[in-house]
């Protein structure tokens, strides 16, 4: 009867819900294929695990032992067998709540941890570096790397920024931006306009951000630059095609940032 309730109230939930939840948690896609399993069908042995989720009983040790470490699977003996089971629901939210108590943690000694970091970076960088990024995560942290800028943020926006980062990410980076008082001066063309939609856009504050407008015919900004701290950010999103380009170089810094200050001066606010 256990069993029948358990599969009635598995059937009702959402399997994307949970495979995404236990892959937040750092699960693999095997340790998450087992723990489903176990999720539905309750206790089983390693054979009968094996035989459920296709997975070679000899992986399925190895797995079972991993996830034992990590408190996701517990052992538990019945009529001389040893079962594998899933934790209940009490001890998913505890290892929620350490989950949460840890990112505290490091975002509190992050700050001391970034300054050390910095300064020995600082200390043996060469003098040329260029890094390529490729997909949305790639120019997700090239925008987070912005936060960095140890003065102003210079450059040309392409589109919004939120139709290929999201705008969940988008409002965190200006939460964060706004939270360190930085500050950006950005051109902006004809093909940002084709980019704007009747949806609530975020709104920017006008403290940390100026803009001035340029025409296509003078400047056609066809893809987004960033200038800043020696570095010239390149992205790209155009059909499809997704990737950008960091250089860290101090001459060519300079020269686009003057180059930047000739068509601001051109370009309406």
């Amino acid at each position: 009867m256990k069993a029948k309730n358990s599969k009635i109230v598995v059937q009702k939930m959402n399997k994307y819900t949970v495979e995404d939840f236990l892959n937040q948690l750092g699960l693999s896609d095997l340790e998450i294929k087992l723990f489903t399993s176990l999720i539905k069908k309750g206790a089983q042995t390693i054979l009968d695990l094996s035989r459920n989720t296709e997975i070679n009983r000899t992986k399925i040790y190895r797995i079972i032992d991993e996830m034992k470490k990590q408190g996701l699977i517990e052992e538990i003996v019945d009529e001389n067998r040893r079962l594998a089971k899933a934790v209940d629901l009490p001890r998913l939210e505890l290892l929620v709540k350490n989950i949460e108590s840890k990112a505290k943690t490091l975002r509190n000694i992050f700050p001391n941890v970034s300054s050390i970091i910095s300064s020995v970076k600082e200390t043996f960088q060469p003098g040329t570096r260029v890094i390529f990024h490729r997909g949305v995560d790639g120019i997700k942290q090239m925008v987070w790397n912005t936060l960095s800028a140890k003065t102003e943020v210079v450059g040309y926006t392409y589109r919004r920024l939120d139709e290929i980062v999201g705008k969940k990410f988008s409002q965190e980076w200006h939460e964060e931006w706004v939270r360190r008082n930085l500050k950006m001066r950005d051109i902006y063309s004809d093909e940002y306009f084709k980019s704007l939609k009747k949806e609530k856009r975020i709104k920017y504050s006008s403290k940390n951000f100026q803009s001035r407008y340029i025409p296509s015919k003078i400047l056609n900004v066809n893809h987004q630059v960033d200038i800043y701290n020696d570095v010239i950010a390149y992205y790209n999103w155009f059909e499809g095609e997704v990737f950008g380009v960091e250089i860290s170089n101090r001459k060519i810094f300079v020269m686009q940032k003057q180059l930047f200050e000739i068509v601001w001066k051109m370009a309406t606010p």
